[in-house]
């Protein structure tokens, strides 16, 4: 392990997550916990500790404290962990208060627009300008820091937008304290036309830039009692991938996750979620969906992380659990190795901010891109600087809307350098695009097409057999710059029904995708949400499309000519040495997860790395040889994942 400035920095991070519940303090036995944990292959564990319920006999009195305190104390569990080598995190939920806290102190509450509190199993969420928040929260965590040597915290449900454990949406907390704080900050009442008023977005903006406010003043509050304290949000991201009843299946969940926040370049705890639901806790996923999950997090530069209800010894479905134990395994036999590494992609994909869960047009360039086997970072709008394009050839902005003038110049400065800007869906802004004025943006459309021309067939040759290319419900009309080029035609709206009069008679000059030189680099725009389509309806003509702009247009290189789709590649390099890992996702059918389907005689084609030898550290074997400036790496066989070092 490196020497790093604080010791989440560099650190082989296997973490699990035994989320108690309040019985599970009752027969603890921190010897036999440790003793799990440890042979699991764990590194980091987070506990339970305090918020709603205290997991010690706290002195403070808006502290509850659990009433199943007969175990080994939490103390004594945090001193077995420590003996053992292990990272400790404490898990803290500071959203609700337990019902008779809210009866002696009422304006504490949470209340949505009818006024009403939002009060779940005796459990009542409180507001984030209360009493509560701004006093409360901080007696509990001085007495939680002075008296227990954890190694990091972790602050759950502490966003300004709430949503009940059954799906509800009450929204940011409407009551007379947080209206009045916005009418004096603003002069505005609050408004009351619901999620699709753009004001009641300017007021949950203002509520969230507040509660973010006031997380940096419990950061510097926590690092002041200490320093070597990891804060989720500041030292190191938790993020969750999880699944949910009626929310549908997202094949590289854990994969996205990691990279949007930041993977490759901080510590990402990307939490694989043991329970299928809410409501069915104990139940597990599928066992290939948590094998799948894992490898996804190590490929793409996440940290390895279980999340499961309980301990590892009452925990009663075990199907899960073997899966993770063997990436865990495998990482603690090349931990050297991980750490350290770096992201080896040319192409970044630019999503939307926040946790994003309705990102079809981003999400989409993930398939996409996957498919294709390019390798590719990710990066939230609110993140994006010049250092994450530093190295970059390729930028695809996901229907993030209109830049901003500090954001499109950025753009323009990437371009202007040489770097390639993808933009479709209802992105706009920057002035690389070559967008002259924007016309109509037409919605509800139905039967809308682009025709791929005969002199569009060489600029777009997957395309040649499957020239009708549907584009979905909208369309960005617009005019463009001299010297723009200008592929594929419009056909508009006609007839689909019935049959004899299903044809159109007028095909329009209007582009459907466009190449606009801009300095010593260009961009490819996409008036229409081409990622969105793919995403929703995941034919392959619209591939077809997507992988002509990356191959063709693009020049990106096809580095694994002939290997299944469903296999996902990735590059990271560390000094002179590059490692190509593949994640097999072919066990993946639907809404099922089955272990994958072997894949034999694979072949990688990578530029710049003549002459360079290759190993197989996951039981494959690994042939080499130089083609010109290219190294070519044969692979007998992949299951479930295979890493191959370069060097």
């Amino acid at each position: 392990m490196s020497e790093s400035k604080h010791w989440w920095e560099g650190y082989p991070w296997r973490m699990i997550q035994t989320n108690f519940r309040e019985t599970d303090m009752a027969d603890l036995d921190a010897k036999r916990y440790v003793r799990d944990v440890k042979d699991f292959g764990a590194t980091v564990v987070m506990v339970n500790a305090a918020g709603i319920i205290a997991s010690y006999d706290t002195q403070v009195p808006c502290h509850t404290k659990s009433e199943y305190l007969h175990g080994d104390s939490l103390r004594a569990l945090l001193d077995e962990c420590h003996k053992a080598g292990l990272r400790v995190v404490a898990r803290t939920d500071f959203s609700k208060v337990r019902y008779p806290l809210y009866e002696a102190h009422p304006d504490w509450a949470f209340r949505t627009a009818q006024g009403e509190i939002v009060n779940c199993n005796g459990d009542v969420q409180t507001c984030p300008g209360s009493g509560y928040a701004q006093e409360g929260v901080y007696d509990i965590l001085r007495e939680l820091i002075t008296q227990f040597p954890f190694d990091g915290i972790f602050f759950n449900m502490s966003g300004a937008f709430v949503t009940g454990y059954s799906g509800e949406r009450y929204g940011p907390c409407l009551c007379e304290r947080c209206r009045s704080a916005y009418k004096e900050a603003t002069g505005q009442e609050v408004p009351t036309g619901g999620m699709r008023d753009p004001g009641f977005m300017k007021y949950l903006g203002f509520q969230t830039k507040q509660i973010q406010a006031n997380k940096m003043k419990q950061y510097r509050f926590m690092k002041e009692l200490n320093p070597e304290l990891a804060v989720n949000g500041f030292d190191y991201t938790r993020t969750e991938c999880n699944t949910d009843i009626g929310r549908g299946p997202w094949l590289y969940g854990a994969s996205s996750n990691v990279r949007s926040n930041g993977g490759w370049s901080r510590t990402v705890d990307s939490a694989s979620v043991d329970f299928m639901s809410f409501r069915y806790r104990d139940s597990s996923v599928s066992p290939a969906l948590m094998a799948l999950r894992q490898w996804q997090n190590l490929a793409n530069g996440g940290k390895l992380s279980l999340y499961l209800m309980g301990r590892l010894d009452n925990h009663r479905d075990v199907s899960a659990l073997a899966p993770t134990r063997r990436v865990f395994q495998f990482h603690k036999e090349h931990e050297d190795l991980f750490c350290g590494l770096t992201s080896a992609s040319e192409v970044v994909v630019i999503r939307k901010g926040g946790m994003a869960l309705n990102a079809p047009e981003a999400d989409g360039w993930v398939q996409a891109l996957t498919e294709c086997h390019i390798p590719f970072d990710e990066v939230k709008l609110p993140d994006l600087s010049a250092e994450k394009l530093q190295n970059k050839k390729v930028a695809i902005l996901g229907g993030v809307g209109k830049l901003s003038e500090d954001l499109g110049a950025l753009l323009d400065g990437f371009t202007r350098e040489g770097g390639t800007v993808i933009a479709s869906g209802d992105t706009t802004g920057p002035s690389c695009l070559g967008i002259k004025a924007l016309g109509e943006r037409k919605t509800g459309l139905m039967s809308s097409t682009f025709e791929v021309r005969e002199e569009d067939k060489a600029a777009f040759p997957r395309c040649v057999e499957a020239p009708i290319l549907p584009i979905g419900p909208e369309l960005q009309m617009a005019e463009f710059e001299e010297g723009t080029q200008r592929y594929l035609r419009l056909i508009p709206e006609h007839p689909y029904g019935p049959p004899e009069r299903c044809y159109y008679t007028e095909v329009t000059d209007h582009p459907g995708v466009t190449v606009h030189p801009y300095g010593t680099g260009r961009s490819v725009y996409i008036p229409w949400g081409v990622g969105a389509f793919y995403f929703n309806q995941g034919w392959q003509n619209t591939l077809n499309l997507m992988q002509d702009v990356l191959l063709s247009l693009c020049d990106l290189p096809e580095l694994a000519p002939g290997l299944s789709p469903m296999v996902e590649l990735t590059l990271a390099k560390k000094e002179d040495a590059v490692l190509a890992q593949m994640v097999n996702g072919t066990g993946c059918f639907a809404n099922r997860w089955f272990p994958p389907v072997p894949v034999r005689d694979i072949r990688l084609e990578l530029p710049g790395l003549a002459g360079k030898i290759a190993r197989a550290l996951n039981g494959g074997k690994v042939l080499c040889e130089t083609n010109k400036d290219s190294l070519t790496v044969r692979l007998n066989e992949l299951n479930e994942y295979e890493a191959i070092i370069i060097e």
